[in-house]
């Protein structure tokens, strides 16, 4: 019978024992066994420790709720086109709860495809996105859908289906001669569009510091007046008579005062705007620059727009005149009848001044807007929809 041998590797070697020490070749063999073993301890222990981190993933913060939101704007405005409207007036900004819903309305058209493309979105970005629909009138359909990631709330696309899209556009003529009246309508939080009169004392810098805003400049072109007027329309103005290559030159220089100009509109040109041939001149040079004309209409004989839209440029017109009156109530009454002319034909601009009424009402009147569904939109977008180019001022009597 065999015995068991002694494990004298699990004592402390005692005096007088007889056998000798391992080799420092044995030593090695037992450390090349036992390192590796070690290590996969001390992994397995790192892993235990941190697992309950290492398995769950960290809070979204803000700024990474802000990102994926705005991933699902882009995603919506690029399915949609200009058949959708994000009203989201700076609810997903910094300083604001990323919360906030993101309310969307799409024409019948552009529906689906918005609904598809969020689901993409979410799917792209392994976000879950819930829907809930909501009972509406007339046959529309509206969603609600909840984006979160792994129960953390991302966002609420509220996506409602419209018949159409109500829009306006808002100019603000004679700027470049109150920079504090510039200032207080830049405070504004809306895209209004400002017309700049060419040559003043401040048309240069005022059209700098609205580009530096970040919002849109035109050149409020000085235009003949009839004969009796008691106004001049000013300096750089196009007058009946001109050869092509002066009324080239005035542009000319009318632009370089007021940088960063993307449209024009008439200041004054109750004269001007009824000469065909000098109409036909101007619109030729502002195709040539690749910008748009907004009529202002100051005589109902206007063939201003007709010949732009010959021409090939975005164009439109007026509709409503905010201050001919200079009291807060006369202009209420004034943006009451814009939002009923866009209700009627789906679109609609108004021309104000930089009056201290006109801005009080508008500060006032802006926020009814978007509670009516019309979105106020700047000149460039609004004369770009195809709707638009199907609009036509009222015919005058006896025409």
């Amino acid at each position: 019978m065999h015995s068991l041998p002694d494990k004298k590797v699990n004592r402390s070697p005692q005096p007088g024992d007889s056998q000798s020490s391992p080799s420092p070749l044995a030593q090695c063999a037992t450390a090349r066994v036992a390192v590796p073993w070690a290590l996969l301890l001390a992994l397995v222990l790192a892993l235990t420790a941190s697992g309950c981190h290492g398995f769950r993933r960290h809070p979204l913060n803000e700024s990474e709720r802000r990102e994926l939101a705005g991933r699902f704007m882009d995603s919506i405005a690029n399915a949609g086109g200009s058949q959708v409207w994000i009203k989201r007036p700076a609810r997903l900004d910094r300083g604001h709860k990323p919360d906030t819903s993101i309310q969307v309305l799409a024409t019948s058209s552009a529906f689906p495809g918005v609904l598809s493309a969020v689901k993409q979105e979410a799917k792209k970005d392994k976000l879950e996105a819930q829907w809930v629909l909501v009972p509406a009138g007339g046959g529309r359909r509206w969603i609600n859908l909840n984006v979160t990631r792994r129960e953390q709330f991302i966002c609420r696309i509220s996506l409602r289906e419209v018949p159409r899209l109500l829009r306006a556009a808002i100019v603000i003529d004679d700027l470049g001669q109150d920079p504090e009246a510039a200032r207080e309508l830049l405070a504004l939080s809306y895209p209004l569009t400002f017309s700049i009169l060419p040559h003043l004392r401040y048309s240069q810098a005022t059209a700098e510091e609205f580009h530096r805003a970040g919002r849109q400049v035109m050149l409020h072109l000085p235009m003949e007046a009839d004969p009796g007027s008691h106004v001049s329309p000013g300096e750089g103005t196009i007058r009946a008579g001109l050869s092509g290559a002066e009324v080239q030159r005035i542009i000319q220089d009318d632009l370089a005062s007021v940088p960063f100009a993307v449209g024009v509109n008439n200041h004054m040109g109750s004269r001007a705007t009824k000469n065909a041939p000098l109409m036909a001149d101007v619109m030729r040079i502002l195709a040539d620059r690749q910008l748009y004309f907004i009529d202002s209409r100051t005589t109902a004989d206007s063939v201003a727009l007709d010949l732009a839209r010959r021409q090939g440029l975005p164009a439109f017109y007026r509709a409503v005149f905010l201050d001919d009156t200079e009291t807060v109530p006369y202009t209420l009454g004034q943006l009451r009848e814009l939002r009923r002319i866009v209700e009627e034909q789906g679109a609609a601009l108004a021309i104000g001044h930089p009056h201290a009424t006109t801005i009080e009402a508008l500060a006032k009147f802006l926020p009814e807007l978007e509670r009516a569904d019309i979105e106020l939109v700047e000149a460039s977008e609004l004369v770009r929809l195809p709707e638009v180019a199907r609009l036509h001022p009222p015919v005058k009597p006896g025409s």
